[in-house]
């Protein structure tokens, strides 16, 4: 069809819209709207069939590439006109208006979807990728507000056809749009120590080398992002690129050579040497060596820095009027940027220019670089002013110098609980270390008899078994190296608190810098030994000290220094609340070795054949039977008691008297109490049987010793001291029960011994 020919179509389809549109206004109002329902229903089947025919393999030729949109829009003025002759009073028509209205916005939306869809593959291929967001992004609202139109006003299977076709369409956008930026920001690796990165203002073609009619610029891109809320994405990706790439390794050796170029569609930043050099590697460390040497840090930092930072404002964002439009994105960037960077700024630089005495804090002097730099990030608009973190603690540079001497604290406890040292001291009772332990026990009266010069003699007239009355008295055992640097570091730290010259934050600091260990202690200790706690009772029993002594020290601690303390402290600063964790993690210790050492007792004993009323039949006249029997019976036996000597070998060189008592209780009550119930079932034996139940009793019968005689590492406290002896019965329940059975086997064999 010609120019011409199409031109008189239109023409003559205006002409007779005229005549329509002059025609209908002399109607009355329910004929107008008789019109218009009849109207928009053809509208609403044209519109159905255009969209049919375009996405389901043209069914029909006839509406194959027709536009309803056009057809669509006259009736908006038909619309109008109605709307302006039926009065408000009029409410059937009123309500039929409405209706009416509402099915014609309806045919409106679908025509308009359908009216972008077609365009925009065109769009993307030509480069206008901005019209290409604003149709998706439009397409994307009105299929919103259809939504609310289902399914009176609007067909669903039109609908869901025109959503499956508007997903589509935005995939192929945004991945077009990954293109693109993919080629606006090539980053490159060149090398083994350099890195760049090529913005290129425009992109001539796209990934099929196909030439755009319209070259995409940056502009372009961030418009689509925008329009698409994609730009967050996108510039999580460029952040980190610049964080890792550029930022951070000049924060590191801020040496690093940086070379800016620039042409007339491009612009490149590089960081790093084509030729490594020692020159360019030196210094690398941040924050590092005198206040000199780090001054000379910050200000490199702030130069290299700034240039990057030019670059980003000046060729990232080329040509874009960010105090005008994707200000979002701008600012987006920045603060995604320094969000990540000031933490490490404030750790690598800040916090090492914190001058270590706290009377020199006022000279804030090399601090400065770090000032201008993060000026440099607000005058470029990257941040606002309430995210200038760095001056904020420069204001507040004591709060910094307590953060600082805090980190430094914790960071020492840490390293030394960290270590794999499993050597133990011991503490306590008349050890080397008892004054440390119970000077505040004695120093205020103690028991009578003692000296106040402290030593020694002090602790001449003190008693330290389970039976003293000492309650502010450590008991002597052995704890872990750890735990010993711990408590002397809660008491040198928690000692600065006292001095009269600190400030009462400094002495806050000091105060939570104790807690904070204690609770690091608690976190680290069970997970560094929380293999061995099940398996070796000695780390199980060291574990079980250490958090005694711990309980025993927290029990003091601040009772110690709380007069000397700010005022401020003294009504709230305290430890007694942080003995209940360590007591549930002394128990917690010790459950799991005492539960498995209890199993392995009660497997070894096993079911005891010459504890069985049966056995007792067998042995008449089965000689080579019963020496069998009795060695097996003789080994089991040997087998469990062997279990409780180990452990108690180790419990005597470690823990306290009073626990060394109490677990070797309850291990001997697991063989004691299986033994005393066998025995109980035996109602009557001969004599050869009750002295051979009797022997072979005998190992159960000599765990006494374990509870009469003191072990021997603890036999002695110096100058002749020794520990009275415990009754078994005390700690073990079973014991009496099993006395009366064997009491009752003597009597058995002593009786028939008589008769005989």
């Amino acid at each position: 069809m010609s120019r011409n020919s199409r031109r008189n179509r239109h023409e003559a389809a205006a002409a007779a819209a005229a005549n329509d549109t002059a025609d209908f206004e002399k109607r009355t109002s329910e004929e107008q709207l008789t019109i218009l329902e009849a109207l928009i229903e053809e509208a609403r089947a044209s519109t159905y069939e255009a969209i049919n025919s375009h996405y389901r393999d043209f069914l029909s030729i006839r509406f194959h590439g027709q536009d309803p949109l056009d057809e669509v829009a006259t009736l908006n003025d038909k619309y109008g006109l109605v709307q302006s002759t039926i009065s408000p009073s009029a409410q059937r028509s009123s309500e039929r208006l409405d209706t009416v209205g509402r099915a014609l916005r309806a045919i409106v939306r679908l025509a308009k979807i359908h009216a972008n869809l077609k365009d925009i593959d065109d769009q993307i291929l030509q480069g206008d990728i901005a019209v290409a967001a604003s149709s998706v992004a439009e397409i994307g609202e009105l299929l919103a507000e259809l939504e609310d139109d289902l399914p009176l006003f609007a067909d669903a299977q039109a609908v869901n056809l025109l959503q499956m076709q508007y997903l589509k369409k935005r995939s192929a956008l945004r991945a077009e749009l990954d293109y693109l930026m993919a080629e606006m920001y090539q980053i490159n690796d060149i090398g083994s120590s350099v890195v760049e990165m090529v913005v290129s203002y425009c992109v001539m073609s796209n990934y099929d080398d196909a030439l755009y009619d319209n070259p995409v610029a940056i502009d372009d891109l961030f418009f689509a992002l925008t329009k698409l809320d994609l730009y967050r994405d996108k510039m999580d990706v460029l952040a980190d690129a610049l964080i890792h790439r550029w930022f951070i390794p000049l924060l590191r050796n801020p040496n690093e050579s940086l070379a800016v170029s620039k042409v007339k569609l491009s612009a490149t930043i590089n960081v790093g040497a084509y030729t490594a050099s020692s020159s360019n590697r030196g210094n690398g460390g941040g924050g590092g060596g005198d206040a000199h040497t780090t001054l000379s840090h910050c200000e490199l930092v702030r130069d290299k820095w700034s240039t990057v930072l030019d670059f980003i404002r000046d060729e990232m964002f080329h040509d874009v009027s960010i105090e005008e439009e994707h200000t979002a994105i701008y600012e987006y960037l920045g603060s995604r940027l320094w969000a990540a960077l000031c933490p490490r700024l404030h750790q690598s630089l800040l916090v090492p220019l914190v001058p270590a005495d706290i009377d020199a804090i006022g000279d804030t002097q090399n601090m400065v670089p770090l000032l201008e730099l993060e000026e440099r990030w607000l005058g470029l608009g990257l941040i606002a002013e309430d995210q200038m973190s760095i001056k904020d603690s420069i204001c507040s540079l004591l709060q910094t110098y307590v953060s600082k001497r805090r980190r430094d604290l914790l960071t020492t406890v840490a390293s030394v609980l960290a270590t794999d040292d499993a050597n133990t001291v011991v503490v306590g009772g008349e050890g080397p270390v008892t004054d440390m332990l119970c000077e505040y026990a004695f120093s205020s009266g103690g028991k009578k008899g003692a000296s106040a010069k402290g030593g020694k003699g002090a602790f001449a007239g003190a008693r330290f078994d389970e039976d003293s009355d000492n309650s502010l008295s450590f008991p002597r055992c052995s704890i872990s190296i750890h735990a010993q640097t711990l408590v002397e570091f809660a008491r040198e730290t928690i000692g600065f608190t006292a001095n009269a010259d600190e400030e009462v934050k400094t002495a806050a600091l000091y105060f939570h810098a104790v807690r904070d260990a204690f609770a690091l202690y608690r976190c680290l200790m069970p997970c560094q030994w929380s293999a061995a706690l099940v398996a070796d009772p000695k780390r199980a029993f060291v574990m079980y000290n250490d958090c005694e002594f711990i309980c025993h020290h927290l029990s003091t601690l601040g009772f110690r220094y709380r007069e000397k303390w700010p005022q401020v402290l003294r009504a709230s600063a305290t430890f007694v609340d942080v003995i209940a964790a360590y007591r549930a993690l002394s128990k917690a210790c010790l459950s799991p070795l005492l539960t498995r050492l209890r199993t392995q007792i009660a497997q070894a004993l096993g079911h005891s054949e010459w504890l069985q009323p049966m056995w007792l039949s067998s042995m008449i006249g089965s000689g080579d039977a019963l020496d069998q029997c009795y060695e097996s019976c003789e080994a089991q036996l040997a087998l469990a008691c062997g279990i409780i000597g180990q452990v108690a070998h180790v419990g005597a060189a470690h823990l306290p008297r009073s626990m060394y008592l109490r677990i070797l209780g309850l291990l001997a009550d697991v063989a004691v109490g299986h033994v005393s119930r066998r025995l109980e079932e035996i109602a009557s034996a001969g004599d050869s049987t009750a002295r051979a139940l009797v022997r072979l009793a005998t190992p159960i019968v000599a765990l006494e010793d374990w509870f009469r005689s003191s072990p021997p590492t603890l036999a002695s406290l110096g100058d002749g001291a020794a520990h009275r002896g415990s009754p078994i019965s005390k700690y073990c329940k079973e014991w009496d029960s099993f006395r009366v059975q064997i009491s009752r086997l003597d009597k058995m064999a002593s009786h028939i011994s008589t008769i005989t």
